[in-house]
């Protein structure tokens, strides 16, 4: 595990096979945590948080993989943040009651909505349900959840993007054709939970990648 910072205010905690974001100061003066990681991860995770930031004000879950929620029950339990959690997100609300955990989101959030701190929710589904994106439109910084990955997850260079490998998402050809959704917004970063993060041009890369699919016809501007 290492906590390092990523961009002025945002730093990661980096744990073996995922990533957690720290936003610091949003809103002003509280800590918001960007994901939980893994049950297993738990325990380290409330230490580093309590040791670096001196706890977390609110919890901000992006969509119901385990490797994103695992490690809630320890950081509520820890801190009692405030929880915000997509509402449409059943993967997530699932795997809560398996784990018979009775955690009501304090804010349940919707594709459009904005989260304190001008976070504005951008929901790209196919991976989950309700997969979300995070924009920080004060700043121009997407957080992707896990609508996208750093390509060198895959084995290619680093500094693109790619979408999730189709063995983990729910529906590969939406989780790719809604990435479109993204383009909607203005970024010129973008933060990763897999793979290395893109700081150069990450909409054009993003835009190219769409274009050039093989599948031209699910382009929505070819309709």
């Amino acid at each position: 595990m290492s906590v390092s910072n990523v961009v002025d205010g945002i730093d990661q905690i980096q744990f073996e096979h995922v990533r957690v974001l720290v936003l610091t100061d949003v809103p002003e003066g509280e800590v918001t945590l960007v994901d939980t990681a893994f049950d297993e991860n738990g325990p380290e995770l409330v230490e580093t948080l309590e040791e670096e930031y001196g706890g977390v004000d609110r919890v901000v879950i992006t969509h119901g993989d385990h490797g994103h929620h695992g490690g809630l029950s320890h950081v509520m339990d820890a801190f009692d943040p405030e929880l915000a959690m997509p509402a449409d997100e059943s993967k997530l609300y699932e795997h809560l009651e398996e784990e018979d955990l009775d955690f009501e989101p304090d804010v349940a959030y919707e594709d459009g909505d904005v989260l304190d701190g001008n976070i504005r929710v951008i929901q790209v589904p196919g991976h989950t349900e309700a997969t979300s994106a995070l924009l920080l439109e004060d700043r121009n910084i997407l957080i992707s959840g896990d609508t996208l990955d750093g390509s060198d997850r895959g084995g290619l260079p680093a500094g693109y993007l790619l979408p999730p490998p189709a063995l983990f998402n729910d529906d590969h050809r939406a989780a790719e054709l809604n990435l479109y959704n993204l383009l909607e917004y203005d970024f010129d970063t973008l933060l990763v939970f897999h793979g290395s993060h893109v700081f150069e041009n990450p909409k054009q890369k993003l835009d190219d990648f769409l274009v050039e699919r093989e599948w031209n016809e699910w382009d929505p501007r070819t309709e």
